[in-house]
């Protein structure tokens, strides 16, 4: 068709109207006199915190937790077996939203939302709810052959990957479920399901707890195929970054464990897990000025006699301890939480059920390639009993490490559903280098999903389409 031609098969469509829009943020939140004050903050600090927080919750689908009717549950029957407050076990399905609208979201075109909510359980072991989203596929991955005795081409099914986000914060409004692009957008969970993968992908009741937010993703799972049982296969791969690809190596680790029985129907459809930029045992010799405010939070829960002075998520922790400006107390590594926090935290050095792919950038500026290079080397002299590989990428950073392997974990997730044997059996290191120079390459993202969701803002998208 002529361009001419194309133009003429436009007349007479309807012209949507045109409306500049605003770039202001839908909040006005900002901070007290006293909560300056009480925090030491200077008044640049405080602007900026300001800023961040009113864009974070400009990036909420619905308002976020507090407005969306999803995240009420009425209070727990005391009759029914399966939903007293006293009987209650951890993987219950509470509430279903089988079709999420997703006007208010920026997931691709041709991928579709749903919503759970579920029970899990903190370190303490406390039955807690928790939300999971699921990120559908148009067309389900059909895979060349299927691994013996598993039937993945037989189904008209969706393969699942098991997706654990990176620290997105600290409180319910931080969770994936309820941001625009589900956080980490093309990153990970939106290029799975274009490859034809159903994402399942849990929030956590837990921060920074590699063990406890493994049982919220199994949970999430174990919840998942209750609720969608004619749409979601049964065999899936597990991957996360950062504090996530501590939980995808925690999930092997579960898995693993000896006299856990607790997921065994689940371990029957585990094909392996896939570590990125993972926070592991090495915890407080990683970036510690990002990394400490966010224990606090954590050891409030698990600590309750821990004082919890300062509240703050991933953005607003950014400006008050990497700003420049002086942390109020110095020595809050050095306490005996601290110590004790560190040894049941994060992945590593435990045996774990493979395969496990460990990606890794070289230039991570907060999960340390040393770090991650040790922690690999212990667990494969101490205690593994099977496949670890370690897949180092030569000149990326944290989440730009996702980016430059897409290739490799992409094909990985496909060989599992495939049952294909591993390139490199026992621990084997991978290394990545760059086609061109790493001079000529954009180092890090400069750009986040803009909602241009009404009609007004149409000519924003391409081709208003």
């Amino acid at each position: 068709m002529s361009s001419l031609q194309f133009l003429a098969s436009l007349v007479g469509t309807q012209v949507l109207p045109v409306v500049e829009q605003s770039t202001a943020f839908n909040s006005s939140f900002s901070l007290s006199a006293s909560q300056i004050e009480s925090a030491n903050l200077s008044s640049v600090i405080a602007a900026n915190i300001n800023t961040i927080i009113n864009f974070d919750r400009s990036q909420l689908a619905n308002g976020g937790p507090a407005e969306d009717s999803f995240y009420q549950l009425l209070p727990l029957s005391d009759t029914s077996a399966d939903t007293s407050a006293d009987t209650l076990q951890p993987g219950t399905l509470l509430k279903i939203q089988e079709i999420t609208d997703n006007t208010p979201f920026v997931i691709p075109p041709n991928t579709a939302l749903s919503r759970i909510l579920y029970t899990t359980t903190n370190y303490n072991r406390t039955v807690v709810p928790a939300p999971a989203f699921i990120l559908w596929p148009f067309s389900p991955k059909k895979f060349q052959r299927a691994k013996p005795g598993t039937s993945q081409n037989k189904t008209s099914k969706a393969p699942a990957v098991l997706w654990a986000h990176g620290t997105s914060g600290f409180f319910a409004s931080h969770a994936p479920s309820t941001h625009r692009a589900l956080w980490y957008e093309n990153a990970a969970p939106f290029t799975l399901a274009l490859a034809g993968y159903a994402v399942v992908g849990p929030d956590y009741a837990y921060l920074l707890l590699s063990s406890a937010s493994a049982h919220d993703a199994l949970y999430a799972m174990q919840a998942s195929l209750k609720a969608f049982p004619e749409y979601l296969n049964e065999h899936f791969v597990a991957m996360g970054h950062s504090q996530g690809g501590g939980v995808a190596w925690g999930i092997a680790e579960v898995l693993a464990a000896k006299g856990d029985d607790e997921f065994k129907n689940l371990a029957k459809g585990y094909l392996g897990s896939i570590a990125g930029s993972p926070t592991t045992t090495d915890l407080f010799s990683s970036a510690h000025e990002v990394v400490f405010p966010w224990v606090g939070i954590a050891l409030r829960g698990i600590f309750p006699d821990f004082e919890l002075e300062v509240e703050g998520g991933i953005g607003v922790s950014q400006q008050l301890f990497l700003s420049g400006d002086e942390v109020i107390r110095e020595d809050y590594d050095k306490t005996w939480y601290a110590d004790a926090y560190a040894k049941i935290a994060n992945a590593g050095r435990k045996p774990v059920k493979g395969p496990l792919l460990v990606i890794q950038g070289t230039e991570d500026q907060y999960i340390s390639y040393n770090v991650t290079s040790t922690t690999v080397r212990d667990t494969c002299e101490a205690v593994l009993d099977g496949d670890l590989e370690y897949l180092v990428v030569n000149g990326t950073g944290h989440v730009p490490a996702l980016d430059a392997t897409r290739q490799a974990w992409l094909k990985w997730i496909e060989d599992r559903f495939e049952g294909r044997a591993l390139e490199k059996s026992g621990c084997a290191r991978t290394d990545l280098e760059s086609f061109l120079p790493m001079d000529r390459y954009k180092i890090v993202g400069n750009s986040f999903p803009q909602f241009a969701g009404l009609p007004e803002y149409s000519y924003e998208v391409p081709l208003g389409l």
